[in-house]
């Protein structure tokens, strides 16, 4: 390949050299050998052309007519990746499962890259299964590492190496009635964990309202409770350790609440009546059967939409602020096959399409709502884009100003998460007592820790 590119560029030459002579004979001749040169350059041209890379990509994303929705934006993406490179090609299929991939990855080099939960990180690195992205991090300067929110890259790293590259952002905020707040006593959303319980006791104290904060509404979240009261799953050392005075006061302050406004089967039943109004014209934040909630930043463009449906004005009506203490945090990945025959051009994929530009695209969201990246620029860029909605733009500026604090990575977070599920679930049950519980957790999660060590 290499001597016929020299060949061209020999042949280019010696016809434009010919040219200046300016003669009969010489025209001939620069005749004859620029049709040499022309001949020389398809040639190569078909060489390369021949030459493609294909890299194939696994989503979880089911595929939609929507052009707004995000599979449709990622198809788009590839589409104009594919159509400004001849020597890469990218190939997606959607509605891949994680088992799906998992069996897929463990035996064969395709896919190159695909869709992944950021806590599957640790085991499939365990396994030799995921391409360690470090150096191309690192080195690529284009990347700009530094213009992700930094705590993203702790949901990303495993042992000090980079196997995901994350692309997507999620965190929760306090969504709030602010007419219920108002009348309870409170012009403002509380910034203290102590006065946040105290708010809702005051709005499940009115009349006019069914529930305060129900803790578990939409579920029993185990990572935003202790988040907000800054408590740590495991130790400097990284071993799990559960038991704390943060920890205990996240869930003792949750089930304290149940109690107050019901206890356990109010707020369950509560949930079964008023959980299917979410994201409505019935909103129970919209109509003021609750004073607040702490809902991720999925639930906002539905309860937008539906507030501008039903007349309820967002800075008006209702709003949404920060959680006190820190504010969990989460995020969607890519990752790489370990097994790739192509790691280069995979990774100018993946790089591409969680590039700045990429990135502010896939921030407009489904319906041009907007929708939270982890590159700060996209979700600047976000704030002057017009037509997302002003709740998912300040969910924006919240999440930049934010404390972020993510359940930290190992090789068994599903066992761990199940197993504070499990225990606190019967605690707030009343069915079990809170020492038994941590104990239980402490004991379970050790089992787990050590199984994955090899102990």
């Amino acid at each position: 390949m290499k001597k016929k590119v020299i060949g061209v560029l020999l042949a280019t030459a010696m016809a434009f050299g010919l040219a200046a002579c300016g003669n009969s004979a010489g025209g001939e001749a620069v005749k004859q050998e620029t049709e040499k040169a022309e001949e020389a350059k398809a040639e190569t041209k078909e060489e390369k052309s021949g030459e493609v890379t294909t890299v194939t990509l696994w989503s979880f994303k089911a595929e939609d007519n929507d052009p707004t929705a995000s599979s449709s934006r990622l198809k788009k993406l590839i589409d104009d990746f594919n159509a400004s490179h001849e020597d890469i090609q990218v190939e997606v299929s959607f509605g891949k499962t994680y088992d799906n991939v998992v069996t897929a990855i463990a035996s064969q080099d395709t896919p190159d890259l695909f869709d992944m939960y950021w806590q599957y990180a640790s085991p499939l690195a365990a396994r030799g299964a995921l391409y360690d992205l470090t150096e191309f991090v690192e080195n690529d300067a284009e990347f700009e590492k530094a213009d992700f929110l930094e705590r993203v890259w702790d949901l990303c790293t495993v042992d000090g190496k980079i196997y995901s590259i994350p692309n997507l952002a999620s965190s929760s905020f306090a969504v709030y009635n602010k007419n219920v707040l108002k009348e309870a006593g409170w012009e403002n959303f509380p910034t203290t964990f102590e006065d946040m319980i105290q708010c809702a006791k005051d709005c499940y104290d009115l009349e006019s309202t069914s529930m305060g904060m129900n803790p578990l509404s939409p579920w029993l979240d185990n990572v935003l409770w202790p988040a907000m009261t800054k408590a740590s799953w495991n130790d400097a050392d990284g071993n799990p350790v559960f038991d704390s005075e943060a920890m205990r006061l996240a869930y003792s302050a949750q089930k304290e609440l149940i109690e107050y406004q019901g206890g356990y089967a109010a707020a369950t039943g509560w949930e079964s009546d008023f959980g299917p109004a979410r994201g409505s014209v019935t909103d129970p934040i919209l109509t003021g059967e609750a004073g607040f909630l702490l809902l991720p930043d999925s639930a906002i463009p539905s309860i937008y939409n539906a507030g501008v449906e039903a007349g309820y004005a967002y800075g008006e009506d209702w709003g949404i602020a920060r959680v006190p203490g820190n504010s969990m945090f989460t995020a969607g990945v890519y990752e790489m096959n370990a097994k790739t025959k192509n790691p280069e051009a995979s990774w100018e994929v993946m790089s591409y399409l969680n590039s700045k530009e990429a990135m502010t695209y896939l921030a407009e969201g489904e319906k041009g709502v907007g929708a939270l990246m982890p590159r700060k620029s996209a979700l600047d860029a976000l704030l002057e884009k017009e037509g997302v909605c002003d709740a998912v733009k300040e969910a924006a500026v919240l999440l930049k100003e934010a404390d972020l604090q993510s359940f930290p990575m190992s090789g068994y977070v599903n066992e761990y998460l199940g197993a504070i599920g499990n225990n606190m679930t019967a605690y707030l049950e009343g069915t079990m007592d809170m020492d038994t519980a941590v104990s239980n957790i402490q004991e379970e999660v050790q089992t787990a820790a050590d199984a994955f060590n090899g102990k």
